[in-house]
């Protein structure tokens, strides 16, 4: 299981993350690399040739047994019954009120087996949420390492630790189960960048020679901290950030989620914001002045209050600020309108832009 002592656990990488001189962190319980050589180098590195995240951190629930695609259906706001055996999905888990108990990625193993992946910090949570629809989700997090492999270059580093694979025909959120060092590893064209990549589900007993095999092959070993810059510059959503139990879909730019035609939790209590309107939007916002944006910080226009950051950091590929913030739906600005970030006694004037940020884009091939 998850290695460590007392409340702090840790992936079996970690005395690698160690040699390689990263900054460890606390994170949701888990001693993690946030940088190695630097966020900034490490986000230039997915964004410009490849990177590779340990993200074993996060849970693996195996749900599996008759009902199971059922109960699932009713946990997921996805539509899990249309998937097919070697097909995934993002989805969220909901309270009866409709907000965010967390998001998860959902794999299709077979009829009625499937591995869902929640955050590390909503394990409990989202097994109880699986639980109460009548499956019994079993923790199988021991079995295996993930390696996140994210970059332009991401199918030449694969194709040099697996040359001719299969897997490098999948195509986005499809996955498929193939050799490596002898073990088998679930490959899914999966990823939280935006960028072209995979993530691996390596067996732990040889998840270490992966990991060095990828490094060999010049990937970046990139920490925790440009995870989020990479994900902020896509306008990704974050649990306990733009999703929390006091903050649903509707109002988080997340209606796409929502199969509405499946009986998941919390869905009446959607419809019925959905028909009135949610009660807040969530809306991006780009500096014009120097100033990093930060979680919670007020934005203004004028001397009006309308929002809080939801979340803020600095840019590396557009060399600025950005945001995102969530306020009454009322007060939403317009694309291109102006508007101020309070920032410790000072304020930052910004732009509001339409998500992503940059022009990558999610990778479709």
């Amino acid at each position: 299981m998850a290695q460590g002592s007392g409340t702090t656990k840790s992936t079996v990488l970690l005395d690698r993350h160690r040699e390689l001189g990263a900054k460890l962190t606390n994170f949701g319980g888990w001693e993690m690399p946030l940088q190695y050589s630097g966020i900034v180098a490490e986000h230039n590195a997915v964004r410009n040739s490849t990177g590779v995240f340990d993200v074993s951190h996060l849970g693996k629930l195996s749900v599996s047994g008759p009902g199971s695609t059922d109960a699932l259906e009713r946990a997921l706001t996805a539509n899990i019954g249309a998937l097919e055996a070697g097909a995934a999905t993002y989805a969220l888990v909901l309270n009866e009120d409709g907000g965010a108990i967390d998001d998860v990625f959902a794999y299709r193993i077979a009829d009625e087996d499937w591995l869902v992946v929640p955050n590390a910090s909503n394990v409990e949570a989202v097994a109880a949420a699986i639980r109460d629809q009548g499956a019994e989700p079993v923790d199988v997090w021991d079995r295996w390492t993930i390696l996140a492999l994210q970059g332009p270059d991401a199918f030449d580093v694969f194709n040099s630790i697996a040359p001719g694979s299969p897997a490098l025909e999948l195509p986005l959120h499809r996955w498929m189960t193939v050799d490596l060092l002898g073990e088998p590893t679930i490959v899914a064209r999966t990823g939280y960048t935006g960028e072209r990549g995979f993530e691996l589900y390596v067996p732990t007993s040889v998840s270490e020679k992966v990991f060095d095999m990828l490094l060999d092959s010049g990937t970046a070993p990139v920490g925790l901290g440009a995870r989020d810059t990479l994900r902020l510059e896509m306008g990704y959503a974050l649990y306990g950030h733009e999703l929390t139990e006091d903050i649903n879909p509707l109002e988080a730019s997340l209606g796409w989620t929502l199969a509405w035609d499946t009986p998941f939790r919390g869905r009446e209590a959607l419809a019925k914001i959905k028909e009135a309107g949610p009660a807040r939007r969530l809306f991006a916002l780009r500096a014009t002045d120097r100033g990093v944006p930060r979680q919670d910080y007020p934005v203004f226009v004028g001397d009006a209050e309308i929002a809080r950051l939801t979340s803020g950091n600095f840019s590396p590929t557009l060399g600025t600020g950005i945001g995102l913030a969530l306020g009454p739906a009322e007060a939403k600005p317009e694309i291109g309108s102006t508007v101020e970030i309070e920032a410790r006694g000072r304020r930052i004037p910004a732009v509001i832009v339409k998500p992503p940020f940059i022009e990558h884009g999610p990778k479709k091939s």
